[in-house]
C-alpha cells in the first residue's frame, strides 16, 4: 500500500460522505482510507458499510475525546501505507491531490513532508478564494502556521519518529506537529498547486488558545519549550550518546579531562578514543579499557582522526559529542542538561561555557541570548572544537577535509556546515568547562608542542 488517508470525524455524516467521495475519485488509486470516529456512532458506521470498498476501514474510539488528535494518532497506528495523508471530514481532496504529492515524495528522498495550496470555500455565500501556502521557512513557521493538515503527505516513519500529534492540546495541533518535525530535522517542501477544497463554516470545535500581551491569538503550547519526540505512537527510548576524543601526547591532560568527564556528565555515553601514536594507545588501554579504541601508528591529524572516530561510531547513536582531551569539566550534569535541551530541539548544537581561552573568553562572541528549559543560552555563529554537542544527523553528509591546506580549522569547517544545515549554535552560559591550564598555561608548559602546532597551521599536513 502506497498511501494511507486518515479521516477523523465526529457526528457529521453528510460532510464525511463528501470527503470519502473525494478520496474515491483520486486519479492515484493505490490507497487505503482509514476513518476514525471520535465516538462510535451508528450513522457513520452505516455510511462506511454502504461504501462496500475493502480499502475503506472504520475505527471508533471508546469514548468522546473532544478533538481530533487522538483519532488521528489512532489512524496513524492503523495505517499500512508508506505515505500518510490527512483529510478533515469537512474538506475535500481535488482529484489530483494524491498524485501531485506522491510524485514529489517519490522523486525527493530527502524530503519528509510535502504540502500544497487550497481553495477556500465560504459556506455563508462569500466568493471563494485561493488559500496559498507559503514556501517553507523556519522563521515563518515560528510566527504563524501556513500548512493545513488536509494539504500534506508525510512519510510514515517521520510521524513515528516524533510520536504523532500531541494529545494534550485541542487547537493548532498541526502547527505543533510541523514545528516538532522541523526541530527534529525533517525537510518540508511546498507543491504550488491547489489540491484541496477547504470549507469555512460555523460547525467546528471551540479552540483551545489564549491571547498574548498584544491581544493576538497564540497556541497554548510554547514553540521553544515543546518536546520534539512524544510517546503517543509507542514508547521512546532515551537517546544514545557517543563521545569521541583524539589523543596525542600530553597524557596528564587526557587523564584529568576524562576523569572530569566521567565524574560530571550525569548521563550515560559510550566513549570513542582515537590514539595518534602506539604510546597513546597503550595508555588508553591501561586507564580506559571500556572505551572504543581506534589505533594509529603515527599522528594522522585532526581531520583524519575525527573521520576515523565518526566511522567507528556509525549510525547507532542519536547524539555525537566531540571533546578535546585538554578540557576540564567543572559543572555537574552538563551532559544531562544538553540531552534535555536536545529533546526540545534536535537542530541545535551546544557547547559548555569555555573558561581559560586567551583570545575568546567563554567561546565565540554571542549574537543574542535566550532560554530553553530554564537554561540560559548564548547564540553564536561559531562553536569551538573543545566541546561540541550535536544531533548525530548533523554528520550524515559531513566529513572533515583530510587534504585541507590549513590544518587547525576543523571547528570552522563544522560550524559552517551546521549553519548551512539550519542548526542554531549556542553556549550554555551556566555550564562550565575549562581549557585546562588556559591557552597561556598550556603554551608555557608545552612550548615545543605549540611550535609544531603553529607550523602545522601554516603548512599542509602530511598524512601519508
Amino acid at each position: 500500500m502506497k498511501v494511507s488517508v486518515i479521516i477523523s470525524t465526529y457526528n457529521r455524516p453528510e460532510r464525511l460522505a463528501k470527503a470519502i467521495e473525494s478520496v474515491k475519485k483520486q486519479t492515484f488509486q493505490d490507497w487505503e482510507l482509514i476513518i476514525v470516529e471520535d465516538v462510535d456512532l451508528i450513522g457513520i458506521a452505516n455510511l462506511v458499510l454502504s461504501t462496500a470498498n475493502p480499502n475503506i476501514k472504520r475505527y471508533a474510539l471508546g469514548e468522546h475525546f473532544g478533538c481530533d488528535t487522538k483519532p488521528k494518532n489512532r489512524g496513524i497506528l492503523a495505517a499500512k501505507g508508506e505515505y500518510i495523508a490527512f483529510l478533515d471530514d469537512d474538506n475535500e481532496f481535488r482529484p489530483d491531490h494524491l498524485q501531485a504529492l506522491v510524485n514529489e515524495l517519490d522523486k525527493e528522498p530527502d524530503v519528509a513532508i510535502v504540502y500544497g495550496d487550497r481553495w477556500i470555500v465560504y459556506e455563508d455565500g462569500q466568493p471563494g478564494r485561493r488559500g496559498v501556502a507559503e514556501d517553507f521557512s523556519f522563521g515563518k513557521l515560528g510566527d504563524h502556521n501556513f500548512i493545513d493538515t488536509s494539504d500534506v503527505l508525510v512519510r510514515r516513519e517521520a510521524l513515528f519518529a516524533v510520536g504523532g500529534f500531541d494529545e494534550r492540546y485541542r487547537k493548532y495541533i498541526d502547527w505543533n506537529l510541523w514545528w516538532r518535525m522541523e526541530k527534529y530535522g525533517f525537510v518540508f517542501k511546498r507543491v504550488p498547486l491547489i489540491i484541496t477544497d477547504y470549507h469555512i463554516h460555523n460547525d467546528s470545535m471551540k479552540s483551545n488558545r489564549q491571547e498574548d500581551s498584544k491581544g493576538f491569538m497564540k497556541p497554548a503550547w510554547d514553540v521553544v519549550e515543546t518536546e520534539v519526540e512524544l510517546d503517543y505512537l509507542g514508547k521512546k527510548e532515551e537517546p544514545k550518546v557517543a563521545i569521541f576524543s583524539l589523543v596525542y601526547e600530553r597524557p596528564e591532560y587526557m587523564i584529568k579531562c576524562f576523569e572530569s568527564l566521567y565524574k560530571t556528565a550525569g548521563y550515560d555515553f559510550e566513549h570513542f578514543i582515537v590514539a595518534q601514536t602506539p604510546e597513546d594507545a597503550k595508555l588508553i588501554e591501561k586507564h580506559y579499557p571500556k572505551a572504543h579504541l581506534i589505533k594509529n601508528e603515527k599522528n594522522v591529524g585532526i581531520s583524519k582522526g575525527s573521520n576515523q572516530a565518526l566511522d567507528a561510531i556509525g549510525n547507532d547513536f542519536n547524539v555525537i559529542i566531540k571533546i578535546d582531551p585538554d578540557c576540564l569539566f567543572l559543572t555537574p550534569d552538563w551532559l544531562k542538561t544538553m540531552v534535555k535541551i536536545w529533546k526540545s530541539n534536535h537542530k541545535i548544537a551546544l557547547s559548555c561555557y569555555i573558561q581559560g581561552l586567551r583570545d575568546n573568553p567563554g567561546g565565540a562572541p554571542r549574537e543574542f541570548y535566550g532560554h530553553i528549559d530554564h537554561e540560559q543560552l548564548g547564540f553564536a555563529r561559531h562553536i569551538g572544537g573543545i566541546c561540541v554537542f550535536t544531533d548525530a544527523k548533523a554528520y550524515k553528509d559531513f566529513r572533515w577535509d583530510e587534504n585541507s591546506f590549513l590544518h587547525g580549522v576543523q571547528d570552522v569547517e563544522f560550524s559552517r556546515h551546521l549553519l548551512s544545515e539550519g542548526y542554531a549554535l549556542a553556549y550554555l552560559e551556566n555550564r562550565f568547562a575549562e581549557h585546562y591550564e588556559g591557552t597561556s598555561g598550556q603554551h608555557e608548559r608545552y612550548p615545543e608542542y605549540f611550535e609544531r602546532r603553529k607550523l602545522e597551521k601554516t603548512t599542509k599536513y602530511d598524512t601519508h
